[in-house]
């Protein structure tokens, strides 16, 4: 069963087959992965695959383009939530984009596992403070007589598959493992936090975060697509909204085109004609013009 899941597509629209074909030679020897089409508006038809773990995806990913030769846009990964509606039916989405509005859901439900520390004991202290700040719940910790202690932790999947297991090496210098596995799917407080580039929503930054996490997530995402995205001719507003209310913002400060460069002398109505002209041309470019977003900016939901 997969769990995670990302939308794969083509960096060009026009090889949409090709990498159909890809996933089909995949599948032939890898049945692990699953993959169903699905349309974004940001980067148009691609598929929603679903993988065993970030190492899965990230083998399949270096496969797609290593060995097929497909370059491709990759979204932030998700993992599969069940949404109990008031009308009483249950629906499971892999896709941000596939919640229905708030007034229609009773609970999001999210996947907890049982996970299992076994680390040296002088590492307890950082690897208990990683896990409460996962909004792990402790359930025990056994000293062992090989100078290994086991802690075990109620976490939710969304907090371990993405960079728990690095953080975790990193604190305990490679000495701790992990194992974990299914429990349960339990409600929690979740909101579905948006990211509107110039006024239009972006599906393909959407994702699902806990309700007290949202400000921060919007914040750290608004000003992260900022150093990423390019400057161009007009500003670059971006915004996070959840809720439909907008939480935070930044702004990609447009390149300034000297227009009077050739305007020698002291012309200054001259001066102020172009300077205007300039302005009215930024603002009919931002109203129709596309914005330039590289494809490191879709994995930046998750850095």
């Amino acid at each position: 069963t997969p769990y995670v899941y990302a939308g794969v597509y083509p960096a060009d629209g026009e090889e949409y087959d090709s990498l159909k074909e890809a996933l089909e030679k995949l599948v032939l020897t890898d049945s692990s992965l699953v993959y169903e089409p699905e349309v974004s508006s940001a980067l148009g038809f691609g598929f929603r695959c679903g993988f065993l773990g970030m190492l899965h995806k990230k083998i399949i990913e270096e496969r797609l383009e290593r060995e097929m030769g497909i370059s491709i846009v990759t979204t932030s990964p998700n993992i599969r939530y069940r949404i109990v509606l008031r009308n009483g039916g249950i629906i499971w989405i892999e896709n941000p984009g596939q919640l229905p509005k708030p007034t229609e859901i009773e609970n999001i439900e999210e996947p907890i596992v049982r996970a299992k520390i076994f680390t040296p004991p002088e590492h307890i202290g950082k690897i208990l403070e990683l896990c409460e700040g996962k909004r792990g719940i402790q359930r025990s910790i056994l000293y062992h007589r090989e100078n290994m202690v086991e802690i075990e932790y109620e976490i939710p999947l969304s907090e371990i598959i993405f960079d728990f297991y690095d953080n975790l090496k990193s604190i305990s210098q490679g000495f701790a493992s992990l194992n974990y596995e299914f429990l349960e799917y339990k409600p929690g407080d979740f909101v579905k936090l948006d990211i509107l580039v110039n006024g239009k929503q972006v599906d393909a930054f959407s994702n699902i975060v806990s309700k007290e996490r949202a400000y921060h997530e919007g914040v750290r995402l608004t000003r992260r697509l900022k150093e990423i995205i390019p400057r161009q001719l007009f500003e670059v507003v971006i915004q996070a909204s959840s809720n439909g209310r907008i939480i935070a913002k930044s702004r990609v400060a447009p390149i300034r085109k000297d227009v009077t460069a050739k305007c020698y002398g002291g012309d200054i109505t001259r001066k102020r004609k172009l300077l205007e002209r300039q302005k009215e041309g930024k603002k009919k470019m931002k109203r129709i013009g596309m914005v330039e977003i590289p494809k490191e900016a879709f994995l930046a939901v998750r850095e």
